[in-house]
């Protein structure tokens, strides 16, 4: 008597099954399509939550969940990949079991043995290949887009285009003139006297361009000297002593969006990048987070395709237009936060719904199927000053015989600047260790698996909590609230 032959479905044809099941198929047509047993049916059926997120995160070519005999140490191996990778340090086996076993003797392990087999295990669980690295910098998997492309309209069925949102961080030099673009560009903002004149804005849009967010802007001070008497500041404000996002701040971010959206009856489709500030987040009753994969922002990820750009444009505008004016009525031009968040709501608010529309489809985000022609933008990819004012600016600021800058060397000054920070190992274990023994063991472990390569920014050590200004009921602690409009 020959056995029958059991089949594996991939996560990606386990998501089809989930579609069909949205769309109103019955039972016993998805069993007769797709040639299931009905238990088979149900199981898929009860974790198709958990199917969506993790093809969503790129490992939809992964059969089986595997589970480990130490979650806790894989945990903290993954969250150290994603910073080391992001560094571009090259990582091989014998030092994923060295670190491993560092993990485990902090963990308190006795009996963990960090084998070849447990090596080729974690590799399988959690989609780990080691790849010869090309050239200087990581480059995009352009397979992983086209794959995640295709996926892509099945994550985004039964939402309509008002309710996908995509948020992301931007560091800026705020202060910043032309006569400093030679001096910060490429500056990444470890420390120093530099990093003093940086903040960090979270944006987030939805896919039409008609609902912009509220800024979040991250700054050093608590209470900034020029916010004295200042009743209601122009756009959400917080702090912390890096000026990053961390995170408490984005846990709290969310919070307040999810009860915004439960205000207004709406449930909305969010997709983020998966820096270390956007991990452990809880499940909320009106947002849905979608991670995109690992390593493919400058592709995939809508404010990257120009959102970010035209909104630096804008803002700069508004420093070359100031510092004009303060020039010619011999005032201080000098730029507080205050006055950054006027420029940078202003800006903010002058990205038009095409630009956003246009900056969707190109990171591969449409409802229909056919392809929509980009619509013409106008104003937008040249916004900035007249030559006359910039000519005047550079005049005022250069001297002799110097190389000046162009507007766009000045827009593009903070572009590589981080916007998050860096865990030390003894973080990492704090982070992870509680969760662990508290018994994360269920089937939806598989909802935690963390892809490599992420675009995170760099860390620094002794991250601090942060500081905000004006209390949201429910934080996680006292030191943890925003500033409302």
């Amino acid at each position: 008597m020959s056995k029958r032959k059991i089949r594996v479905l991939s996560l990606s044809e386990k998501l089809k099954i989930v579609n069909a099941f949205e769309c109103g198929k019955s039972r016993n047509e998805i069993q007769s399509e797709f040639g299931l047993p009905e238990s088979t049916y149900y199981k898929i059926i009860k974790s198709r939550d958990s199917i969506k997120s993790q093809c969503s995160e790129g490992h939809g070519n992964i059969k089986r969940s595997r589970h480990s005999e130490f979650p806790d140490i894989e945990n903290c191996l993954l969250e150290w990949i994603k910073q080391t990778l992001n560094k571009n340090i090259p990582i091989d086996g014998p030092l994923l079991k060295q670190k491993s076993k560092d993990f485990a003797t902090r963990l308190g392990y006795q009996n963990f043995s960090a084998s070849n087999g447990w090596l080729e295990g974690f590799k399988r669980r959690h989609d780990i290949a080691f790849k010869k690295a090309a050239g200087e910098s990581r480059s995009v998997d352009q397979s992983v887009c086209n794959r995640w492309t295709e996926e892509l309209p099945s994550l985004l069925k039964g939402y309509d285009p008002n309710d996908i949102y995509n948020a992301d961080e931007t560091a800026l030099f705020f202060k910043c003139l032309p006569d400093k673009t030679f001096t910060f560009k490429g500056e990444k903002c470890h420390g120093g006297k530099q990093s003093k004149e940086r903040l960090t804005i979270l944006q987030c849009v939805n896919m039409t361009g008609t609902d912009k967010l509220p800024l979040l802007m991250i700054g050093k001070s608590k209470r900034p000297r020029c916010f004295k008497g200042v009743k209601t500041l122009p756009v959400d404000y917080a702090s912390n002593t890096k000026a990053w996002m961390t995170k408490i701040l984005f846990k709290d971010w969310l919070k307040n969006v999810d009860k915004k959206m439960m205000m207004k009856n709406k449930k909305i489709l969010l997709f983020i990048d998966n820096c270390a500030a956007h991990n452990d987040l809880p499940t909320f009753e009106n947002v849905k987070v979608m991670f995109l994969p690992a390593n493919t922002t400058s592709q995939l990820q809508p404010l990257d395709q120009g959102i970010i750009h035209t909104f630096k444009r804008f803002y700069r505008r508004e420093v070359v237009q100031h510092t004009l004016t303060c020039l010619e009525a011999s005032n201080n031009h000098d730029i507080d936060v205050l006055l950054a968040m006027k420029f940078a709501r202003k800006a903010w608010y002058k990205v038009s719904d095409v630009t956003v529309k246009n900056c969707f489809k190109k990171a591969g985000f449409c409802i229909s199927t056919d392809k929509q022609e980009f619509i013409p933008e106008d104003n937008e990819v040249e916004a900035g000053p007249s030559n006359e004012d910039w000519a005047k600016l550079v005049c005022h600021e250069y001297t002799g015989d110097v190389l000046t800058p162009t507007f766009e060397d000045f827009v593009q000054v903070d572009d590589l600047l981080a916007t998050a920070g860096e865990f030390t190992d003894d973080d990492i274990v704090h982070n992870f260790a509680t969760t662990c023994t508290d018994g994360n063991d269920s089937e939806d472990e598989a909802d935690q698996l963390q892809t490599l390569d992420t675009e995170i920014g760099v860390r620094g050590s002794g991250e601090k909590e942060s500081q905000l200004k004006r209390p949201v009921h429910g934080s996680d602690g006292p030191d943890s609230h925003i500033t409302s409009l």
